[in-house]
């Protein structure tokens, strides 16, 4: 008789997913949405990512996933509101050090534990913001697992993206590189990205920019496919890093609205520090994209030239 994993309820009642693929500038989003009222600072959720990815190569249980996924939240959520495991690295995007009021976590350290934390947890009109990877690419997954959230989906000008990649290593980094910390798999005794399971013997055989297009491009229609399924979903709010970056105030406007949140005084000074709104650098994304046409393949580029006309209108996301 097969066992049956079962989970608590979710205990976060304001949930908020920060989602895209690598490089579409969720980074920024994540520096500027802590700011927001009644928010906590971000974390990375890179289990949800694994877990996903892990469903889509049928190698986990919707029941085991759907439970790991719950116990880690709540914990992520307890232990939030009580102190523990928070980051104090100034460098790092999810430091404690850079929220709007670092006295919250100082103070929370002194808090004692037990179960009136999840009283808190469950009354507290707080946000907590998650960066994740790849939802949307695995929303179809994701759906099952029924989480109650929010979700900012963030997309950005394909060339970008896979220039990006290609600066980044992405071409051969996840053969070389513990550091890129991906669930990868094993084809004749090398490692792959998971993203190209089952084509690994094309893959091994291109070049690295078209390894990046590749992926690029292969993630940015899994995301559209699915989004399209659930573009009609009111939890899901889609911009994009070049409208974030030079319209910054009417998406934050947007944002708000969204979330039912408003602007803080801290809002302010984050978006100075990172020099929001400003503009987008159109000269040096021809210069990216001509470096790319010079380095795949035809009918590779052809794909590329067909998605980033299709993103001039959001893939047609939008009612």
């Amino acid at each position: 008789m097969r066992v049956k994993i079962g989970h608590h309820k979710q205990q976060i009642k304001k949930l908020l997913l920060i989602d895209g693929i690598a490089r579409t500038g969720k980074t920024l989003l994540s520096k500027i949405i802590p700011s927001l009222k009644n928010f906590e600072q971000v974390e990375f959720c890179e289990f949800l990512e694994y877990i996903l990815a892990g469903l889509h190569l049928k190698k986990i249980k919707y029941d085991y996933a759907s439970s790991l996924i719950h116990q880690l939240l709540n914990e992520i959520g307890y232990n939030k509101l009580i102190g523990r495991k928070q980051n104090f690295r100034f460098k790092d995007l999810t430091s404690v050090k850079n929220f709007k009021n670092l006295k919250v976590y100082e103070k929370r350290l002194l808090k004692n534990e037990g179960n009136k934390i999840f009283n808190e947890l469950k009354n507290t009109n707080n946000y907590f913001p998650l960066m994740t990877h790849d939802v949307m690419v695995n929303f179809s997954h994701f759906k099952k697992i029924n989480l109650n959230c929010k979700m900012i989906q963030i997309y950005r000008e394909p060339c970008d993206i896979i220039h990006s990649w290609y600066m980044r290593g992405f071409g051969y980094r996840w053969q070389v590189d513990p550091g890129t910390f991906d669930i990868l798999t094993n084809y004749k005794n090398n490692l792959y990205p998971w993203y190209i399971a089952e084509k690994e013997h094309v893959w091994k055989k291109m070049n690295y920019v078209e390894r990046c297009t590749k992926i690029v491009l292969d993630l940015i229609n899994r995301s559209i496919s699915n989004h399209k399924k659930n573009k009609s979903n009111k939890k899901i709010l889609t911009i994009t890093y070049e409208n974030f970056l030079q319209e910054t105030n009417y998406e934050l406007k947007k944002i708000c609205k969204f979330l039912n949140t408003s602007r803080t005084s801290f809002t302010d000074k984050i978006l100075k520090k990172e020099n929001c709104p400003a503009k987008y650098n159109y000269e040096k994304h021809i210069v990216k994209k001509k470096f790319i046409k010079r380095n795949i393949n035809k009918k590779l580029f052809g794909d590329l030239e067909e998605t980033s006309e299709k993103y001039k209108k959001l893939y047609n996301l939008l009612n």
